[in-house]
């Protein structure tokens, strides 16, 4: 009689156990354990046909359904149970797409368990074919995520920031990112903070299947793991910039930690040359991860009051709490005539010359609602001239002096306003 083999797939072995016990009742069963999630597809690929996967809670997570859903397209004819002690954090069509014939809430009988699994052996044996066992790889974005090279120097982080909201923080970032891939050539990716409300993926108009959260959630939470996977998490933007996501749902935000995002940063920086970082207008345990470990922290106001007694606050606050001031640059942005604030009287009022006074544009709401940094869109507005030259000190000497040496469409205030701290 052919002998049904059941893999019961967990990082704790506590599900196995049971179901071994519960199952001598029946004859010719096996049940294996896999406690090394990352490691299933070598276990289907070198030890199978199994009849039934009995998935545990650590796959609970919309990552672990997302590799259910893989492991099921391959292999319809094997049978999948859910054994979770909560319900999944994932939509019902994910949970449906991840091919499971049944879910059981854990703590459960063991009479329920069996019963469960006989019913799934069942649906198994009823399809004669042959199983196939070749689990492949996710499926490959348009352009390969840059791997790890020992010994290259950890990538350099560059962080946007305001005490106000509706700064101007995404459209920077985005700008950033974009020029630090097309002046450098360079490996670039985007992490959008804004936990609760992030717009990075919304101003480039992109669709990410995984977030920040998603990639906290893996199964396998050491640094090194996450890296080996952080291309299955990150989404590219068409320019040829990365961006790793903001949470989809703002209650996840509460289950990304200060640790967390240090982690994630620190992955990151190991596989990207430059790391921009988008935050919220806040000075949470998170943005401080943050900026504890950014090169550039790059603080935005807008020329109106409240914007600009907020900036000095925030700067005050950044000076208590030890942040280097050389790390520190100041930027202007949407400036406007006779608003009732001049420009000049702004800049007298921060011994710290601000790097950037940019314009207001009617460029930029074109270009977020083209799903492009106005850089890439409008790249001869005075506004996209204007940034160039305020970032140009990022670049290798000979990008910085092509960019420093390039004239500006207009040469008024704003234009002349403009000086590196």
């Amino acid at each position: 009689m052919t002998t049904t083999r059941i893999l019961v797939l967990d990082r704790s072995d506590a599900v196995a156990t049971q179901l071994a016990e519960a199952m001598t009742e029946i004859p010719d069963v096996v049940v294996e354990p896999c406690t090394r999630v990352a490691a299933v597809g070598d276990v289907l690929t070198d030890d199978g046909p199994y009849s039934v996967l009995v998935a545990g809670p650590s796959l609970s997570t919309r990552s672990g359904l997302a590799r259910l859903e893989v492991i099921h397209d391959e292999l319809p004819r094997m049978s999948i149970v859910l054994a979770f002690t909560r319900r999944p954090t994932a939509t019902l069509r994910e949970i449906v797409r991840s091919g499971a014939c049944d879910l059981l809430q854990l703590p459960v009988q063991d009479k329920e368990l069996r019963e469960s699994l006989v019913r799934a052996i069942e649906l198994s044996a009823n399809n004669p074919e042959p199983i196939v066992v070749t689990v492949p790889p996710p499926e490959p974005a348009p352009m390969i995520v840059p791997s790890y090279v020992p010994g290259r120097p950890l990538g350099r982080v560059f962080t946007t920031s305001s005490a106000t909201g509706g700064c101007g923080k995404t459209f920077l970032a985005t700008n950033l990112a974009y020029f630090l891939v097309t002046q450098t050539g360079a490996r670039t990716c985007v992490v959008d903070l804004d936990l609760q409300f992030g717009e990075v993926t919304t101003a480039l108009r992109l669709r990410p299947r995984y977030t920040i959260f998603d990639a906290l959630q893996r199964d396998d939470t050491d640094g090194t793991n996450l890296e080996d996977h952080l291309d299955e998490y990150l989404v590219q933007h068409e320019t040829g910039f990365w961006v790793l996501a903001a949470p989809k749902d703002p209650a996840e935000a509460d289950h990304v930690s200060s640790p967390d995002v240090t982690r994630i940063i620190e992955v990151v920086r190991r596989r990207f040359d430059y790391v921009v970082v988008d935050t919220p207008a806040a000075l949470t345990e998170v943005v401080l991860a943050a900026f504890d470990q950014s090169d550039v922290l790059y603080t935005m106001a807008t020329l109106d009051l409240p914007s600009i007694r907020n900036m000095g606050v925030f700067l005050n606050q950044l000076d208590r709490l030890k942040i280097p001031s050389d790390n520190i640059r100041l930027i202007l942005n949407k400036a406007e005539r006779d608003v009732g604030i001049d420009v000049d009287q702004v800049t007298r009022l921060f011994p710290k010359q601000f790097s950037a006074v940019l314009p207001y544009a009617r460029e930029v709401s074109r270009s977020i609602n083209l799903g492009m940094p106005v850089m890439a869109s409008a790249a001869d507005s005075d506004i996209s001239r204007l940034m160039a030259r305020g970032l140009a000190e990022l670049l290798p000497d000979e990008a910085r002096e092509r960019i420093e040496h390039s004239p500006t469409r207009r040469g008024g205030r704003l234009g002349r306003l403009f000086s590196r701290s």
